[in-house]
């Protein structure tokens, strides 16, 4: 019924967003330019590569095939290593200070803004531009996730969104509809809530992970609440859209909504809470999916596999909830750059050419379970049957891009942005109005304050 995959099964964890503002005073070179032209030998050329090691196993395994592929035709070197979710960017700081980055490094949404207004990375304008015709390009509101001005710094590559996770029979035992707003999500987790039997409306969490992070950009963004203009300049947060924003993130700590951990939970938590049916909705990944599929696979016999079924027949991922200003949604956006320390830029371009070609994109995003969702035109063309094909779980994980709102909304990715995602005071708002009884109003100012000295010290 299914594809092949790992039978082992990990919950996706939060991206643990360490601040890089030490890292950003470093005195570190300026980011040096280069051209692409596909060398005729690339015979010896040794790399590394930098990647997110996923909690789809079949996934990691599937890009380092793809990365072996290349080496094997050219007669090269190259090892892939890898970051996790917790570990993303105290890695790439470390690597910084000491002077020992890969070649090819993956980054998330804001990294391609933040490490090249820190001197790290290769200008790639002429190489994007001379494989355009081979791999396409990236969506308008998607393609300032790689470029500082004009410049560009990074290719990319996928999305992995997150999704307003249900359990239908649950809503429709309660008699109400799949949510469409963050009022309708409320207004459901109030009827599903049952404490006694523990069972809990909803499960989101205001930690420090991108399912914190994460959840609370598409909150801000959709109620039209945004730290940053068009420009990408700092713009104050203490608006009658904030409070609205802020409320509702207090409000589902009311009235025993959340199960009474769910402050203190880590990353994966909620994954798990949801695939335990402890709780009846949250905002997570795809491999909440993956880990529904792999249950139906580990199933012991006929009458566990029928309750796993059922079990997958009754999630339904939806599109983030609208707010007050529309509907959007933060994401992880992975794209590659070329570090300027590397010694043979032309192989990692090469490299690169060949893990962004549609068939390569696609042979990865196949091992995915919905997870990896290409971003150039070519690849995604190339991939629109296999997710359409596979209900409407994955059709609206495909349709994800129509609603990707970068860090910095309405504004390209800058280094300040990125770095009040990294600064975790996005959820340490919320947290702070609910843990230490802070008022919506004071915990907004705190959270203002704080995005605008960062504005102020990073320009």
């Amino acid at each position: 019924m299914f594809e092949r995959r790992a039978t082992r099964r990990r919950v996706l964890g939060g991206l643990a967003a360490g601040s890089l503002a030490g890292a950003a005073g470093l005195a570190l070179p300026r980011a040096r330019s280069t051209t692409f032209a596909a060398p005729a030998v690339l015979q010896g050329a040794d790399l590394r590569i930098w990647a997110l090691k996923t909690y789809v196993e079949p996934t990691n395994e599937a890009i380092e095939a793809s990365v072996q592929r290349w080496a094997e035709k050219n007669n090269a070197t190259a090892k892939v290593e890898y970051f996790t979710f917790e570990d993303m960017q105290t890695k790439y700081v470390a690597a910084i200070e000491n002077g020992n980055t890969p070649d090819i490094g993956q980054l998330e949404t804001g990294a391609p803004a933040r490490f090249a207004g820190m001197g790290q990375l290769l200008d790639l304008t002429k190489f994007a531009a001379e494989i355009a015709s081979e791999v396409g390009t990236a969506p308008e509101h998607v393609a300032p996730v790689t470029k500082v001005g004009d410049v560009v710094y990074a290719m990319p590559w996928y999305v992995m969104p997150a999704f307003w996770y249900v359990w239908r029979d649950v809503l429709d035992a309660a008699g109400v509809d799949l949510p469409k707003t963050y009022d309708d999500a409320m207004a459901a987790a109030k009827a599903t809530t049952r404490p006694d039997e523990g069972i809990w409306g909803l499960g989101q969490s205001w930690n420090r992970t991108s399912d914190g992070y994460g959840v609370m950009q598409s909150l801000m963004y959709s109620y039209g609440a945004p730290w940053a203009n068009e420009d990408g300049t700092y713009t104050s947060i203490a608006t009658e859209n904030m409070q609205a924003a802020m409320q509702w993130a207090v409000d589902i700590y009311k009235d025993d909504l959340q199960p009474p951990d769910a402050l203190s939970w880590t990353g994966s938590s909620n994954n798990e809470a949801f695939v335990a049916r402890k709780i009846a909705q949250t905002s997570n990944g795809p491999s909440v999916t993956y880990a529904l599929e792999t249950a139906v696979e580990a199933a012991q016999d006929a009458e566990d596999r029928k309750a796993r079924e059922a079990d997958l027949a009754n999630h339904v991922a939806l599109p983030m909830p609208s707010g007050i200003a529309g509907q959007r949604m933060w994401a992880i956006a992975m794209s590659y750059g070329i570090f300027n320390n590397t010694k043979n830029p032309d192989a990692a371009m090469s490299l690169l050419h060949h893990l962004l070609s549609p068939e390569e994109t696609v042979a990865v995003m196949q091992e995915s379970s919905g997870q990896f969702v290409p971003i150039l035109s070519e690849a995604r063309t190339a991939s629109r049957d296999y997710f359409m094909e596979r209900g409407p779980n994955y059709e609206t994980f495909y349709n994800s891009l129509d609603l990707f709102a970068p860090t910095g909304w309405p504004g390209a990715p800058t280094a300040a942005a990125a770095e009040v995602q990294a600064s975790n005071v996005l959820t340490d708002m919320p947290a702070r109005s609910i843990s230490e009884g802070m008022s919506v109003d004071d915990a907004i100012e705190f959270g203002d304050e704080r995005i605008k000295e960062i504005y102020e010290s990073l320009g």
